[in-house]
């Protein structure tokens, strides 16, 4: 029971941990379209998203998939711009957001995969005991953020009176600008890219 607690803990704490703030980047970006009204689309999207980072956190845990880890940071910063893009350019795709949440939970999973198993390296894990727990420690810290989330859209609409596309400005530009600084210092290649051009501006 203590280890589940321990798991529990260490799931919930990371969701909020404001040094590792993508993850609530992202839930904003999410959300920015939507309003307290819109609650049932929004379930809706967070159990895709759910669904889809328990598969590939299990399926990583436990080694049966492996990606590069600075990849996988990059690809969660490329959701979040990607996200941002739609809000403000690709209304087309807000029909089909369950979707991309769900593809983009894959690529999230694998990242909270890399923190677990960084914080109990070497540890033998357990679906029960260790995997579970963490999950839904996961899942308690992204309902507390949705729910602010919420909330700050809620108040800008009932007491700033800020129309709904200008909430979705106000949140998505400065989202998809930090997105974009993510992607470029953790593009995979970049250090390669720059020491051969350094390499060949010398000579």
């Amino acid at each position: 029971m203590e280890q589940f607690l321990t798991f529990l803990q260490e799931g919930f704490f990371h969701i909020l941990d404001l040094q590792g703030y993508d993850h609530i980047l992202f839930s904003f970006a999410i959300c920015a379209i939507y309003a307290n009204k819109d609650w049932k689309q929004i379930l809706w999207i967070i159990t895709s998203f759910t669904i889809a980072h328990s598969i590939t956190l299990a399926l990583s845990v436990f080694n049966i998939i492996t990606i590069n880890g600075n990849l996988v940071e990059f690809l969660i910063a490329l959701t979040i711009f990607f996200t941002c893009i739609e809000n403000l350019f690709i209304p087309q795709l807000h029909s089909y957001r369950v979707l991309l949440s769900g593809f983009f939970g894959l690529v999230h999973g694998m990242g909270f995969s890399r923190l677990l198993k960084e914080l109990f390296m070497g540890m033998q894990f357990n679906a029960f005991t260790t995997l579970l727990p963490f999950n839904i420690g996961l899942e308690f810290g992204q309902i507390i953020i949705i729910s602010f989330i919420l909330l700050v859209i809620y108040c800008l609409i009932k007491l700033a009176y800020l129309k709904p596309k200008t909430i979705t400005y106000i949140i998505s530009v400065p989202v998809l600008f930090q997105s974009a600084i993510w992607m470029w210092h953790r593009f995979p290649w970049q250090h390669q890219i720059l020491s051969s051009s350094f390499s060949l501006f010398l000579t």
